[in-house]
C-alpha cells in the first residue's frame, strides 16, 4: 500500500472511530481533534500498519475505562467528568509514538525495525499504565510501589494485584495484535514490548510516587516520561538483542 492510499484510508477510518468517540462521549472536541492529528502524522510518516497499531491503544483504554464506570464515579476516581479523555490525555500518550513515526519518516526506514518496536513499546506503556490504573482501582488491597505501605486505591505510585495482572494481560495481547499488524508476523520481539510495557507501567507508579504526588510532574508529563523510557528500552534492547 502506497503513501498516499495508507494515508487516505488511515483518515477515514479514524474520522469514523472518532464520530463514534464523540457520540459516545469518550473524548472530548479537543481530545478529537488531537487524537486526529497524532493518527494522520502516525499513518502518513509510518505506515498505514503502524496507524492501525496505534488505534489498538483507544480501543483497549476505552474498554477498561468504562468498565463499571458508574462504581469509579460514586468513588471518584474515574477520569474527567464521566471517563472522557482530553487533548492533554492525548498528548501524554500519543506524543513520544507520533515523533517516532516522524524519526522514522526521516530516517526512510534505516532503523527498522528498531524504531518500530520502538514505537510499539511506548504505546505498549500506555496500554499497560490505563489499564492498570482503571481496573486495578477495584481491588481494596493497594500498596504504594516505594514503600509497600498500603495504601488508597487511585492514588499515584499505588500497585495492586488486579492492577498488574490486568496490565500484563493487556500489554501482552497489545503486544501480539499490533505485531502482528505491523510485521505481518510473530517473532521473539512480541516479548521485548510486552516487557516494555511492563516496566513503562512500574516506572509509571515510580514517578507518581516520587514526584507526581509532590506536584513536581503532571500525570501528563508522566505519561510522557514512561512512553519515552519504552520507546528507548524498546529499541536498545531490539538493537543488543539482533
Amino acid at each position: 500500500m502506497d503513501t498516499l492510499t495508507g494515508t487516505l484510508l488511515a483518515i477515514c477510518v479514524a474520522a469514523v472511530l472518532l464520530l463514534v468517540a464523540y457520540k459516545k462521549g469518550f473524548l472530548t472536541n479537543t481530545g478529537i481533534l488531537a487524537s486526529f492529528i497524532s493518527a494522520v502524522i502516525i499513518a502518513y510518516c509510518g505506515n498505514f500498519w503502524w496507524f492501525a497499531a496505534y488505534m489498538l491503544f483507544p480501543i483497549m483504554a476505552f474498554a477498561a475505562t468504562f468498565t463499571k464506570i458508574k462504581k469509579k464515579k460514586a468513588m471518584g476516581l474515574q477520569e474527567g467528568k464521566a471517563g472522557e479523555r482530553g487533548h492533554m490525555n492525548i498528548l501524554g500518550v500519543g506524543l513520544i509514538p507520533t515523533i517516532v513515526s516522524v524519526v522514522y519518516f526521516i530516517d526512510d526506514g534505516g532503523a527498522s525495525p528498531y524504531l518500530t518496536v520502538a514505537f510499539l513499546a511506548a504505546i505498549a506503556v500506555s496500554v499497560a499504565d490505563t489499564t492498570s490504573s482503571e481496573i486495578g482501582v477495584f481491588d481494596k488491597d493497594v500498596w504504594m510501589i516505594t514503600t509497600l505501605k498500603k495504601t488508597e486505591p487511585g492514588i499515584n505510585g499505588g500497585i495492586s494485584r488486579l492492577g498488574l495482572v490486568s496490565s500484563a494481560i493487556t500489554s501482552l495481547v497489545f503486544a501480539i495484535l499490533s505485531y502482528a499488524l505491523v510485521f505481518h508476523c510473530l517473532d521473539w520481539r512480541i516479548l521485548i514490548v510486552w516487557v516494555c510495557g511492563m516496566v513503562g507501567n512500574l516506572l509509571d507508579s515510580v514517578v507518581g510516587a516520587v514526584w507526581e504526588n509532590k506536584g513536581r510532574i503532571s500525570k501528563y508529563g508522566n505519561n510522557i516520561v514512561t512512553a519515552l523510557s519504552g520507546a528507548v528500552i524498546g529499541f536498545l534492547l531490539c538493537l543488543i538483542v539482533n
